[in-house]
């Protein structure tokens, strides 16, 4: 039996530490969980990431709110300069500029069934819906709105009743809209109202960076989760959600790390249990929209809730 010197075994002992900081750090620079698909992601620029958290394919933007793989396998999404489609090939097919671009021009977007992209402007707090040559075809101005500032709007969607449910970022609201202009329902948050989900029984998930909230018809509060509900998991500034078919929630973070302690990405149960988290730091500070996506890369079958 071969005997160490002292410094023989204080090496040894280096080198065994180093290892295992190297693996912990490997290990919070991809994905911790089992994700069950690919993902699409975005800030700094948008990205479609394998189960493991590796970059298959990305495209340069500005710092991007919302983002969306589409049924014919573009992507299209709102980084503030503009709403753009574009192929996989990088080519643009769709795009459309706010004439106002103080506080930010575009935030919010969504593909309307009818081929339509429904478009949410932050300088001017109008929700539009734009036909594939680029015409304004419906124009609604909304309430909170101050001309030019940064935080009129953020997440905004159509919904299934013809109504819109529209985030007014700074007034930490979010409010149900008729095409007239209608509010038939005003749901207050602590902070920045940042995403809201109408779900399937008739609910309203809203982000709101500390929190995620859950709010029946009538306002009332009946689920939440909070950042700090997970013990030993960094969350910070939860933004856009995912509500997937088996109920869980994919949520995106902004400026998600503090010294490297952080998830860009998770998903979570309704009993506030993490499913898998995304700790990479390299992919970006930001990852405000994400999408989950099946095994060969596609939209997951169904309404996609974001």
């Amino acid at each position: 039996m071969k005997v160490q010197s002292r410094k023989q075994m204080k090496q040894a002992m280096w080198l065994a530490a180093m290892l295992a900081f190297g693996g912990a750090m490997a290990k919070a620079d991809g994905i911790t969980g089992e994700v069950g698909g690919k993902l699409l992601a975005s800030g700094n620029g948008v990205m479609i990431l394998s189960a493991a958290g590796e970059v298959e394919w990305q495209h340069s933007t500005g710092l991007t709110h919302d983002a969306w793989l589409l049924a014919n396998g573009n992507v299209l999404y709102a980084d503030g300069d503009s709403v753009t489609e574009v192929t996989r090939e990088h080519k643009v097919v769709f795009q459309y500029k706010a004439a106002e671009q103080r506080g930010g021009g575009t935030y919010a977007c969504q593909r309307l069934a009818n081929g339509n992209t429904m478009i949410g402007e932050n300088s001017t707090g109008k929700v539009l819906e734009v036909d594939p040559a680029g015409k304004v075809v419906f124009e609604l101005q909304t309430s909170q709105a101050t001309p030019g500032e940064h935080h009129n709007m953020r997440m905004a969607r159509k919904l299934k009743n013809g109504n819109y449910l529209v985030c007014h970022s700074g007034a930490h609201l979010a409010k149900e809209y008729t095409p007239k202009g209608e509010v038939v329902l005003e749901l207050k948050t602590a902070n920045i109202a940042f995403s809201a989900i109408r779900t399937a029984a008739e609910t309203t998930m809203v982000g709101a960076l500390d929190k995620i909230i859950e709010f029946d018809a009538q306002g009332k509060v009946v689920w939440e989760f909070s950042a700090k509900d997970i013990p030993g998991v960094t969350i910070r500034n939860m933004t856009g959600m995912h509500l997937l078919p088996n109920g869980n929630i994919v949520t995106g973070c902004y400026a998600a790390y503090d010294n490297n302690e952080g998830c860009g990405l998770l998903e979570i149960t309704k009993e506030k249990k993490l499913v898998w988290r995304l700790s990479n730091p390299k992919l970006g500070s930001s990852m405000m929209a994400g999408q989950k996506l099946t095994a060969d890369g596609l939209p997951l079958p169904g309404d996609c809730l974001r």
